[in-house]
């Protein structure tokens, strides 16, 4: 999954800010021009820095469901729902539950192999054909489950990152209107490494820099708040159970 890292919505941002109701300080005689630099205040405001890690630890528990799943594949319903239930998060670390869970990943990597040995064989007994169709509908129905959670993992992730985003530059571009505001700029621009279409800095010199005022505003406000709470992850379809202790036959290539 392509990562989002939020720390760089600021640097991106444009802040090109008229002064007061429809702009009224771009008349007055005199008036100044701010800058700000985005890259220090992407660097001290507090809440931004929160924010990030707590999306950051949110994508990694959404990839971790992905991960789950994956290795429970080729397992039935009972067998998939125990599974879930002791490796999700909230379950206490123990050795018979790391145990249990490693059984479970075994059986699971088992069944591929014994599903892709089966399948290349071209005299299935009666037996082996039965077996072999109860793995290949759980291998295809597991398949389509782990496609569906990874669409609502990659939806749900981007819907927070752009929920985040906007919090956050409402919260700078409110910072930047005010202290302009109270300074009775005309106009506030960005000062960045940043170039224009020839090449040129967008603020090449002078400019009266807000960037410590708009950083102590930002710090000073509520910070934003989103719920990064991660969603449980949908319940495993219906399918037959068999004991974890089942044993298959000689491994071969797992099946891709």
């Amino acid at each position: 999954m392509k990562q989002v890292l939020l720390l760089v919505i600021i640097v991106c941002c444009a802040a090109a800010l008229a002064a007061g109701p429809a702009g009224a300080a771009a008349s007055a005689p005199g008036a100044t021009i701010g800058v700000v630099d985005t890259e220090r205040v992407q660097a001290e405001y507090k809440a931004m820095q929160a924010l990030n890690q707590q999306f950051m630890e949110f994508q990694k528990q959404q990839d971790a469901q992905l991960v789950r799943r994956q290795k429970s594949r080729m397992l039935f319903e009972d067998e998939q729902r125990e599974y879930l239930d002791l490796s999700s998060p909230t379950a206490a670390p123990t050795s018979d539950r790391d145990k249990r869970l490693g059984d479970f990943e075994k059986l699971s990597d088992d069944r591929s192999k014994r599903l892709l040995d089966l399948g290349q064989k071209k005299d299935r007994t009666a037996d082996e054909e039965q077996e072999y169709q109860k793995l290949d509908v759980t291998y295809k129905q597991r398949t389509q489950e782990l496609n569906d959670l990874r669409t609502d993992v990659e939806r749900t992730v981007q819907g927070k990152s752009d929920e985040l985003m906007k919090l956050i530059m409402d919260s700078f571009n409110a910072a930047v209107k005010a202290v302009a505001e109270d300074k009775k700029l005309a106009l506030v621009l960005r000062r960045s490494v940043v170039y224009d279409s020839t090449g040129i800095p967008i603020v090449l010199y002078g400019g009266a820099d807000i960037t410590e005022d708009v950083i102590t505003k930002l710090n000073q406000s509520p910070a934003p708040q989103v719920n990064l709470t991660v969603p449980p992850a949908p319940a495993a379809a219906p399918g037959t159970s068999t004991p974890v202790t089942a044993k298959p036959a000689a491994p071969a290539a797992k099946p891709k």
